[in-house]
């Protein structure tokens, strides 16, 4: 993981290699963190760019601002002394999950990660149709005035 990171190096791949020599994750769980493929993880070290929504959820992960991870900081071009991003820093839930998905064969990871991918999804459409029903409810109620 010890990247050589030269002035041709594009400033998020060195941000990003910063993170994954402090925490020990690799790319394909940065891809694991962004869901995303590890192929298009790699392309982040090629382009320097990124998406909005990786980038976002990248920095949450690790707790390092967006400006830091995109390069738009000059003064502050390493992670500071005291970071530290340890798998401690998960709750108790985070870590079982972590421990059976490990025990599962490759051949199933994918089913898996695709599977809570799903329930995630189909959990934030129902949030979204919830809200918007109880809008409209709210509207309806102010226009008859009860």
């Amino acid at each position: 993981m010890n990247k050589e990171i030269d002035n041709k190096t594009p400033p998020l791949a060195g941000r990003l290699y910063q993170l994954m020599e402090k925490s020990g994750v690799n790319k394909s769980g940065l891809a694991r963190i962004c869901g995303v493929t590890p192929q298009s993880a790699g392309k982040w070290f090629k382009s320097g760019s990124i998406s909005k929504d990786s980038a976002m959820k990248i920095a949450d992960a690790f707790g390092v601002s967006l400006s830091w991870l995109l390069g738009d900081d000059p003064e502050m071009d390493s992670l500071p002394d005291d970071f530290n991003f340890t798998p401690e820093m998960l709750d108790d839930k985070q870590r079982h999950l972590l421990k059976l998905f490990s025990r599962l064969p490759e051949s199933e990871k994918d089913t898996v990660i695709n599977m809570l991918t799903g329930m995630v999804e189909n959990y934030d459409k129902l949030f979204k149709e919830l809200i918007k029903s109880r809008n409209i409810e709210e509207i309806m109620k102010v226009k008859k005035g009860d």
